[in-house]
């Protein structure tokens, strides 16, 4: 397997713990949040767990606007120090209104070995594991799925683009995109693609508040700009959920000789008001190599959410039944 090929599939085994095609295994679920305090045990690549709580180990928390009615949202960055190294946790949650138990989170843990201070940490540098969660992606409580009927679905992607030229040190910065997901619930399967709507982009959305507003200058000399993540169709398992081993990268300009990749992810329980989940998440990985040499990857987190939760852009008349 080349360099891109190792790349996707280490990145997405410590993220899922396999890189193969068909359903994701249920894994342990990442998070637990009380409606006051949440908790993170992330699976590192040496065997360990590293848990974080927002009550002993919060460095920032600040509100967001969450997407879903009735919810309210913020985001805790969490730390912790040691004589080897530094950890780190970001994550975004919204809850319900009515019952805070009810939430979902997503985010992501760094770790960077050997750092003996927290200014100016280089994401080039770091471990990085993305996380997913919320009781309605539990595989023990899977979706009465629709036996047929297709649906569209769009939302947000983001994480960590890398891109090493030929002899120069590897570069690393948070990017930003929009995802779309189609659903064929009669044949079973879902595709997708990242940066086909809009363009990939560089932006600390989130890291901000870890790594500094000041981005990578290396990075802004290659731009993921008109990269296009096609994530091809794969079989939605019984629970609910689906992982597929099929990935390409691909964009107009440069001379791409071989690209690769995993994605999975799972949806929800919870049906929308015409029957079909209201939400998929997940993660996508991918990696490329360019004729030039040049050598990068995407790794990321994503929700996407069915058309009746989209927010109405200001000044639209509501969708027909909405």
């Amino acid at each position: 397997m080349d360099f891109a090929g190792r790349l996707a599939c280490l990145t997405l085994m410590l993220a899922l713990g396999a890189c193969s095609g068909g359903e994701e295994r249920a894994p342990a679920r990442p998070t637990s949040f009380d409606g006051e305090v949440l908790r993170i045990a992330v699976a590192r690549a040496d065997g360990r767990t590293e848990r974080f709580s927002s009550l002993r180990d919060e460095w920032h928390s600040w509100s967001w606007f969450p997407f879903m009615p009735n919810h309210s949202g913020r985001r805790w960055t969490m730390g912790k120090t040691g004589r080897d190294g530094v950890s780190l946790a970001y994550a975004l949650v919204s809850w319900d209104n009515d019952d805070p138990t009810d939430y979902l989170s997503a985010g992501f843990w760094m770790r960077f070995d050997g750092a003996r201070t927290t200014r100016r940490l280089n994401p080039a540098d770091a471990e990085i594991t993305p996380f997913i969660d919320g009781p309605e992606l539990d595989a023990r409580f899977p979706p009465e799925l629709p036996v047929s009927g297709m649906a569209a679905y769009a939302g947000s992607a983001g994480g960590v683009y890398r891109y090493r030229k030929p002899g120069a040190e590897p570069l690393a910065e948070e990017f930003t995109a929009t995802i779309t997901l189609q659903a064929d619930f009669a044949a079973g399967t879902v595709a997708g693609c990242i940066g086909c709507l809009g363009d990939i982009a560089l932006e600390r959305e989130h890291l901000y508040a870890i790594l500094g507003w000041r981005r990578s200058d290396a990075a802004a000399e290659h731009p993921p700009a008109d990269y296009e993540i096609r994530l091809a169709p794969t079989a939605i398992g019984a629970t609910g959920g689906f992982q597929g081993a099929a990935v390409a990268v691909t964009h107009p300009d440069r001379a791409i000789v071989g690209s690769d990749g995993s994605w999975s992810g799972r949806f929800s329980s919870r049906p929308s008001g015409d029957g079909f989940p209201r939400l998929a998440a997940g993660h996508a990985s991918a990696a490329f190599a360019e004729a030039d040499g040049g050598e990068g990857s995407f790794d990321s987190i994503f929700t996407t959410l069915h058309p009746t939760l989209l927010p109405q852009p200001p000044g639209d008349d509501p969708l027909p039944g909405s």
